[in-house]
């Protein structure tokens, strides 16, 4: 008898449930878009807490029976969300408060929080958590809700934090937890002594039993209860697995988990993270620490540099390329990448003049070390004059072309501070995320870093990352020999080489965007 997972993944936008077999294969994916409150100024961000739970429920039976299985066939259950997520509970698990992405509530208190915390511990909010600027991360908005009147009455049911991921599993029935990773990502907890940091009960005058018990995701947290179970038809043994941050899941679904190991996840943004034995705090404070880690896997930190909006790029390209009325989303993307396709066959046959007489250049909002970055804007292309001496010859593929570099060349750059900052030697790549649908995007990392570049053959990574998940939990794998061997089984890995012609002709290029950021970013 087959034993089916089922896996969870909140994201920016949508809330996606998965439904997969032991050999990985998804068999039934559905998502659902949250409904997002937000202020007037666009500051405050969170999801509508009053129907969210709901909601799930109903997603999760849309994919049981999408999927076509007896339900009680179910055997693991976890989830991912993505980093900092958040959400105040009451005692009873019932959400008070649920973050969404870009959430600034508590801007206003973020300042006053890091003095205090530096006066009662010693340390900045930095060099706890790893992380900046403390006005995105849990602290500054529970702090909102204790100053703010207006939500008192939410503010006194607040008894508990949790993370996304692990607040979906405990209202499924599991024991009242946080896994490790998003424990990291939370800003209460001190990534080197892996605790949650005592400054923050008197800071904020915490309730009682506020924060979780840490664990290791991978780690069993219980069973479903009978209510769900009766709900959904799911039988008594269903296993609830704690769950990891979306960022890390990507990186564990693409084998990406060992020590000088740098993998780049490709979606709406598009952090860099180099897996470290020890966390690195950044005397300019331009790179974030974390935690990466799963029960028998591996237990270390990451060094990570965010090249800033990268997805949602490409969609604001594919609307003003092929904007046609009538044109659905999928036909403009396909449109984009053909388009890219063909400029970069072009370049591997042409010669450097002709490359360079055809060439687009593009500051669109990637950018290395984009979280201190505010020198660029606003975006720009970049070409020679049309008004010159000579001819120039300029096609719409260039411009195209010169869209994806930007995105290209932001993350090399960022690959490359990693590298100096953490001393790899023979580092090993890694790219997933949704933009890696694009080859010959992924193909071009290849070539400029001038070595061979892994990627999931599944472009849910954050999926398959939970789903490794399931498999420790049912001790399928018990070390990365083990994870290793599952992904070279199923095919989940996929491996791709240089092209020797295109090393020098996408070197020259990068030099030349470089030349053009640094001007315009002075």
């Amino acid at each position: 008898m087959t034993e089916y997972r089922m896996v969870y993944d909140s994201g920016s936008t949508l809330l996606k449930c998965a439904i997969a077999d032991e050999s990985g294969k998804i068999i039934a994916l559905k998502s659902w878009r949250s409904e997002i409150i937000q202020s007037e100024d666009g500051f405050h961000r969170e999801w509508n807490y009053k129907n969210y739970w709901d909601n799930l429920v109903e997603l999760t039976k849309r994919t049981i029976n999408s999927a076509k299985i007896n339900p009680k066939d179910l055997k693991y259950i976890t989830a991912a969300s993505m980093r900092p997520s958040c959400v105040f509970a009451d005692e009873n698990n019932n959400a008070v408060y649920i973050g969404a992405s870009f959430e600034c509530k508590g801007i206003d208190y973020a300042e006053e929080i890091d003095e205090e915390f530096l006066e009662r511990s010693g340390k900045s909010f930095y060099e706890s958590s790893g992380h900046f600027p403390s006005l995105l991360f849990i602290p500054a908005r529970y702090k909102y809700f204790k100053e703010e009147k207006e939500d008192e009455e939410r503010y006194h049911k607040i008894s508990q934090y949790l993370p996304m991921e692990s607040w979906i599993l405990v209202k499924f029935g599991g024991e009242v937890h946080a896994n490790i990773t998003s424990a990291g990502e939370s800003g209460f907890f001190d990534i080197e002594t892996k605790i949650w940091h005592p400054a923050w009960e008197d800071l904020l005058d915490l309730p009682d039993y506020f924060f979780p018990w840490p664990v290791l995701p991978g780690e069993i947290i219980g069973t479903v209860s009978e209510q769900y179970q009766k709900e959904l038809n799911l039988n008594s043994e269903v296993q609830l697995v704690a769950g990891i941050s979306d960022t890390q899941a990507a990186l564990l679904g693409c084998q990406c988990v060992e020590i000088g190991s740098i993998g780049a996840v490709l979606g709406t943004t598009s952090p860099v993270q180099a897996v470290t034995k020890k966390p690195y705090f950044d005397p300019d404070e331009k790179t974030w620490s974390g935690l990466i880690a799963c029960k028998n896997l591996i237990n270390h930190y990451y060094l990570e540099t965010n090249t800033g909006i990268t997805g949602r790029l490409l969609k604001w390209a594919a609307n003003l390329f092929y904007g046609e009325e009538g044109s659905t989303s999928k036909q403009r993307f396909q449109k984009l990448d053909e388009a890219f396709e063909h400029y970069d066959q072009f370049e591997l046959q042409a010669t450097s003049d002709q490359i360079r007489e055809s060439s687009v250049y593009s500051l669109l909002g990637p950018s290395p070390l984009a979280s201190t970055q505010m020198g660029i804007s606003p975006g720009l292309f970049h070409f020679e004059s049309p008004g010159g001496v000579e001819e120039v010859f300029l096609k719409k593929n260039a411009f195209i072309a010169a869209v994806f570099d930007n995105i290209h060349f932001a993350i090399m750059r960022n690959i490359e501070y990693l590298i100096k900052l953490t001393k790899i030697q023979n580092p090993f790549f890694a790219f997933m995320g949704g933009i890696t649908r694009n080859l010959t995007l992924l193909q071009r990392f290849s070539d400029l870093l001038q070595s061979p570049i892994i990627s999931s053959t599944n472009y849910e990574s954050s999926i398959q990352g939970m789903l490794v998940l399931c498999d420790v939990a049912a001790n399928r794998i018990r070390s990365l020999d083990d994870l290793k061997s599952r992904n070279n089984k199923q095919k989940l890995i996929k491996k791709i080489e240089p092209r020797n012609l295109m090393i020098q002709k996408l070197a020259n290029r990068y030099n030349s965007w470089l030349k053009i950021y640094q001007q315009y970013s002075k």
